[in-house]
């Protein structure tokens, strides 16, 4: 389990804490309450509630308030998680090159002839050449399939990186895979803000995967070189 993920009845919740330290003090002002009942009964001194209904009920109020979102987060991100994230293979196919890449050495080793890509608006075609990786601009691209990332947010809170391997003739979606990238709740985010501690949000690749799904993975997961399918 990550740091700052705790797993309740199969729903995971995102926080690294520092709500407690808003909840401190009515936590404290309660058990000091409590604590002065048993002193009280000692000194053969009236009871006096009032401190510790009064305490306990601020201290109820503030977990809720501090973790109320932190609640909703993970509900939401448990079931994205659960349902939406990971690698989905629906179709595979053959192919010579895609388009999307940025260069062609790991490619042409895996099979592909060429690869395609734009870099400044240019439209680059990537090919092997006397064993040498090279390049050239072309004023079209001839691969049927493109590797499309896009990204977006969901909540506040929750974003999601979204990568397709897509057939450019018919924008059959081959294949995708889903990250989702998992804020803290309001408190946790003061908390790194007012500090200036660097924070990087929680990734869900899937309810079983724990390592980050890369481009190539998905490639190769559904595109396979001509006859080496």
């Amino acid at each position: 389990m990550d740091a700052g993920v705790f797993e309740i009845f199969g729903t995971r919740y995102y926080t690294h804490g520092f709500g407690l330290l808003l909840v401190a003090p009515f936590a404290f002002w309660f058990i000091v309450s409590v604590i002065g009942v048993p002193i009280r009964l000692l000194e053969r001194k009236p009871l006096q509630w009032y401190g510790v209904v009064v305490s306990a009920f601020c201290t109820f109020v503030m977990l809720i308030v501090v973790f109320w979102d932190v609640y909703q987060i993970g509900q939401q991100a448990t079931k994205l998680c659960n349902e939406e994230a990971g690698l989905h293979v629906y179709r595979t196919a053959e192919a010579e090159s895609f388009l999307g890449a940025a260069g062609i050495r790991g490619w042409a080793e895996y099979g592909f002839e060429f690869t395609e890509g734009e870099s400044d608006k240019d439209k680059i075609r990537y090919f092997m050449e006397n064993g040498k990786p090279t390049y050239k601009k072309v004023d079209q691209f001839l691969s049927q399939y493109e590797l499309v990332t896009t990204r977006k947010k969901i909540t506040n809170r929750i974003g999601i990186i979204k990568q397709q391997i897509k057939d450019r003739n018919s924008n059959e979606v081959l294949g995708e895979a889903n990250e989702f990238k998992i804020h803290g709740g309001w408190a946790d985010m003061l908390f790194f803000n007012l500090t200036g501690f660097s924070y990087s949000p929680w990734i869900c690749s899937g309810r079983n995967q724990k390592k980050k799904i890369y481009p190539s993975d998905l490639v190769k997961a559904v595109l396979a070189p001509i006859n080496k399918l």
